[in-house]
């Protein structure tokens, strides 16, 4: 006990560790409604957004997103739900502050109303 009391004392608490944080599109796609759409993810650094689509539908899936430097946008998956993903980072001393999953339909997009924190 008196040993093991030693090395945490000297060695410290662990350090926390970021993690990659992903928000699927939901209520799902097909007849119904029990298929994955697609999903937005952000990397465990913060700064990678990611946008991909996997279902079929003729509808594509686009990330919204904040930054820390108040600005925002989209990310999107440009080949539908084939293989492959899209994504697009925030320039260097900038992360991604928050995220949601957007379906475009052509002539307008719907947004999940949540957005997801990226802490």
């Amino acid at each position: 006990m008196i040993a093991a009391t030693a090395a945490f004392t000297m060695w410290g608490a662990p350090a926390a560790q970021a993690h990659e944080l992903t928000y699927s599109w939901s209520p799902g796609c097909g007849t119904l409604g029990t298929q994955q759409c697609g999903y937005s993810k952000v990397s465990s650094n913060h700064r990678t957004v990611t946008s991909c689509d996997t279902y079929a539908d003729g509808v594509g899936l686009w990330t919204e997103y904040r930054r820390s430097d108040g600005k925002s946008g989209y990310v999107k998956d440009t080949n539908g739900s084939a293989s492959g993903c899209g994504s697009g980072t925030a320039p260097s001393g900038t992360t991604v502050t928050s995220f949601r999953p957007c379906r475009n339909f052509d002539t307008y997009i719907v947004c999940l109303e949540a957005w997801k924190t990226v802490t």
